[in-house]
């Protein structure tokens, strides 16, 4: 689990997923916004519609989590809140751990603001 601070709260979150830039693909759709802080913060989001059982939508926030937490600092410091899509549950954890590490990758190299 990531600590505190590098977790969105509720308002925090809920304030991301209006007025957050997107970013979406087959597994995850992503709002996102550049912070002041010196490190990125995340919130996970598992609809009821894509799992049913509270037990299944914890498990599938902590290995989501858990790949944050090892996820090494970016340059740019960003706010996340990740969506899961329906095609993550057919993938295993090294391939949700490719895949998320991507999309937020080739988010942070897309939208990192230009100097100039």
């Amino acid at each position: 689990m990531l600590k505190q601070s590098g977790r969105l709260s509720r308002n925090q979150a809920g304030w991301l997923l209006k007025k957050g830039d997107k970013f979406s693909n087959e597994f995850f759709s992503i709002k996102f916004r550049l912070n002041k802080k010196p490190f990125c913060r995340y919130s996970v989001v598992v609809s009821k519609k894509l799992l049913k059982l509270a037990t299944d939508r914890n498990l599938l926030r902590r290995q989501l989590y858990e790949i944050l937490r090892q996820r090494t600092a970016s340059p740019e410091s960003f706010d996340f809140s990740i969506l899961v899509r329906p095609a993550v549950l057919k993938l295993d954890f090294a391939a949700k751990r490719e895949k998320l590490l991507s999309t937020l990758n080739q988010i942070s190299s897309t939208s990192a603001p230009q100097n100039g």
